[in-house]
């Protein structure tokens, strides 16, 4: 079985990325794996800790392993974990990789828990992305325009990762959780000097609403894990929405919910083939 670290590596090697596909209802996992397996790519299967909650770490952890069966590497990340106790049971329960977002905190009690969380999940095998400066926005439709642009301290950034030993980092180069009104623009240029001074696993969130050219410039620069979230979300509304009104005269889910599963597999085959992970 390959791991999600050798992916990883192979990614930064040949300059392609992971895609990060979150997911908080069957209809998204079925439509992730079910891409996953046709384009033979390697991607991972996001929760946030709200998602988490709904769906259920265990039947997260249950389904992965089942899909596996049909295509091998999918693998499953905690995404903005904040709880140190729902990291742990994750961890125990098998992810793959457990995100501790401690941008909240200040540094050095950033620095303390990451670092006791990276002990703790290298025990068991799990890999860990660490994040140092909140990424703005949230995965929702937003009306206007992004109020901050963030880049990453890089010297900041470095004493975090040498002093924790994080698998990977969550980075600011001018991206966002969320869709706008523009396409967002990254900061190629501060990227490369983070790919220069960091030389771990780079992860760029934000990947429903950045501008392709930016990503793919981004990928090239180092980055070797995208997440995508809010993209899927709208896929997802739009197809039961449109699905209702199709099957108006029916309430069998299983005539409605293929609708919404296709939506949502044309959201991640585009994301996968920008990404170039497909094997």
């Amino acid at each position: 079985m390959k791991t999600l670290k050798y992916f990883f590596k192979k990614a930064k090697k040949e300059e392609w990325a992971i895609g990060q596909f979150n997911f908080s209802t069957l209809e998204q996992l079925k439509a992730i794996v079910n891409v996953a397996e046709k384009l033979k790519s390697p991607v991972i299967l996001g929760t946030s800790q709200g998602e988490a909650n709904f769906f259920g770490l265990e039947e997260a952890v249950l389904l992965r392993n089942l899909y596996r069966k049909k295509f091998p590497y999918i693998y499953l990340n905690l995404d903005h974990g904040k709880d140190v106790n729902l990291i742990k049971k994750a961890i125990n329960l098998g992810y793959d990789c457990v995100h501790f977002d401690g941008s909240s905190l200040n540094f050095q009690e950033n620095l303390k828990i990451t670092k006791k969380i990276v002990k703790y999940a290298h025990k068991k095998g799990c890999l860990v992305e660490g994040e140092i400066k909140s990424i703005q926005g949230s995965s929702e439709i937003h009306k206007g325009l992004p109020k901050d642009v963030l880049l990453e301290d890089i010297e900041r950034a470095k004493e975090f990762v040498k002093k924790t030993e994080i698998d990977s980092l969550a980075i600011n180069i001018g991206n966002v959780h969320g869709v706008y009104k523009k396409s967002i623009r990254l900061n190629i240029e501060h990227l490369k000097k983070i790919k220069r001074e960091i030389p771990i696993f780079l992860v760029l969130h934000g990947g429903s609403g950045t501008s392709k050219k930016d990503i793919k410039e981004a990928i090239k620069n180092g980055v070797v894990k995208i997440n995508v979230n809010t993209e899927l979300r709208k896929a997802w509304r739009e197809g039961l929405e449109k699905s209702l009104k199709k099957h108006e005269d029916t309430i069998k889910p299983y005539n409605i919910l293929p609708e919404v599963i296709l939506k949502v597999e044309e959201t991640v085959e585009k994301k996968i083939k920008l990404f170039k992970s497909q094997r």
